[in-house]
């Protein structure tokens, strides 16, 4: 689990992973809204229906998404 404030833009090799499935949802606290993702693994993996990964996206890293989408699509 992780949470995501900030991003910062590196060049590195990258090659495109496998499709999973992901859902996503709305949590607030203190006020305060995030995005969270999971996601659930390959369709080989033996535990099915189970969160793989989950990371949260803060407003601001939201807004920086946005942008960060803007300029490179």
């Amino acid at each position: 689990m992780a949470l995501v404030n900030n991003m910062e833009k590196i060049s590195r090799n990258a090659n495109v992973h496998e499709e999973v499935e992901a859902t996503f949802n709305i949590v607030q606290k203190a006020g305060k809204k995030y995005i969270q993702i999971n996601t659930y693994g390959s369709k080989e993996r033996k535990a099915k229906g189970v969160v793989s990964q989950t990371l949260q996206f803060s407003e601001e890293a939201i807004y920086h998404l946005q942008e960060i989408i803007k300029k490179e699509f």
